[in-house]
């Protein structure tokens, strides 16, 4: 079942990986602006995406999470799929939007059937891990081969085909997942009502520990969904790389490094701050601040090995805190509120992270292009990288009041 869930999470992060690293060539070929990309990579996918999320996640508090994270992922796989027609720029914003639609169905059931399936604190926050590495290995799919079917087939065809294997997905989930609720419909018709939303939001805001959580992992996402889209890119134009041999690179730093940093961050916690919860957002918190660095060495070193090998920390730093967090975020709710406090808490990040982030990049790019040239990309990422101070205080301040929060 761990198998299946991560290879939905990772099959609905594809798309996602092959717009980072065929954003360049899509702009030649459609003769768009950054702040053109920046739309279509921010708020015309996460406005849907984030919005939807939450009455997907209400279903999934008390509807049956194997049918709909099986029908999430088809229709994922057929938008994705439809960019094979696309001929213009409006034609490709609705297909982002429509392929927002189907992604926004998967994450919030597979999540909460995650929860279900591994009950105890450190199996679950392993199990989360495993799951939400299917984000980074999706790199090694959407990358490495992403980037060898575009320089063979063009852009369009290498979404075509990359769709084909969510609809053979769909069906083993539906096939092979099953739902461990004994009875959907009478879980449905329970005399306990759903958790109303405001219910959710007032959890979240009042208790310290959910509020500074929350507002780290907005943060975090608004620095990290706003300069991913962008590493493909700016390593094209300051150090003239093809998307085969890009695709290569980003796929093994962004897929093993990913991977491990995820990893890392479950089982690391779990083994050394199995019951040191404060210890574990420290050490995240340290994490998050080390990307600053990173991130600068990655913008501003002259040759393009010593960029790629600056980017290896950053996926390590940037994956390390999935396991931990959520599992401590879904500790921190009662159980039927799982899937709708994630939903609430992404919706936020992604209308800010993703919606925001690249859009500010883009801009700054373009306001800066007159003066900085081809470098115009460069500092707007580096001035967007600073947030991440703001991040790593937030996780601090979660780790000081993480144990009273528990224990009540």
């Amino acid at each position: 079942m761990l198998g299946v869930m991560a290879a939905v999470y990772l099959f609905n992060l594809v798309d996602r990986g092959l717009m980072m690293l065929l954003l360049e060539p899509i702009k030649e070929d459609l003769g768009l602006s950054d702040t053109q990309l920046g739309f279509l990579t921010g708020i015309a996918f996460a406005l849907f995406y984030a919005t939807l999320g939450l009455p997907m996640a209400r279903w999934a508090d008390r509807g049956n999470r194997v049918t709909i994270a099986s029908l999430a992922v088809a229709l994922w796989a057929v938008t994705v799929m439809s960019c094979m027609l696309v001929t213009n720029y409006a034609q490709l914003v609705l297909a982002r939007i429509a392929a927002a639609v189907g992604e926004s169905g998967s994450n919030p059931p597979t999540y909460s059937l995650v929860g279900d399936y591994f009950p105890e604190a450190g199996e679950r926050s392993r199990a989360l891990s495993v799951y939400v590495s299917g984000s980074t290995l999706s790199a090694l799919l959407s990358f490495m081969l992403g980037g060898w079917l575009n320089e063979q087939y063009g852009w369009r065809m290498t979404f075509f085909l990359l769709g084909i294997p969510g609809l053979l997905l769909a069906i083993l989930v539906k096939l092979t997942v099953r739902e461990p609720r004994v009875n959907v419909h009478a879980v449905t018709k329970s005399i306990k009502p759903a958790p109303f939303f405001r219910d959710v939001l007032s959890l979240l805001w009042n208790q310290r520990s959910c509020r500074h959580l929350s507002i780290a992992l907005i943060v975090l996402y608004m620095m990290s969904l706003g300069l991913s889209p962008w590493y493909a890119a700016f390593l094209m134009r300051s150090h003239g790389m093809g998307t085969a041999e890009l695709g290569i690179w980003l796929g093994l730093i962004v897929g093993v490094g990913g991977t491990a940093g995820i990893l890392l961050g479950g089982y690391g916690a779990s083994r050394f701050y199995a019951h040191d919860e404060r210890g574990q957002l420290r050490a995240i918190a340290f994490g998050i601040a080390s990307l600053v660095p990173c991130l600068a060495a990655f913008l501003l070193l002259p040759h393009k090995h010593q960029a790629l090998m600056a980017l290896v920390p950053i996926a390590v730093a940037f994956n390390f805190f999935f396991g931990p967090v959520f599992a401590l975020l879904q500790r921190l709710v009662p159980e039927d509120m799982r899937a709708t406090t994630l939903a609430v808490v992404m919706l936020f990040a992604n209308l800010i992270g993703m919606g925001l982030g690249p859009q500010i990049v883009g801009i700054l790019s373009d306001v800066l292009r007159p003066s900085l040239g081809a470098d115009a990309l460069r500092y707007s990422m580096l001035m967007v990288s600073g947030v991440a101070f703001w991040g790593a205080v937030h996780f601090w301040k979660t780790g000081e009041t993480i144990r009273a929060d528990l224990e009540a």
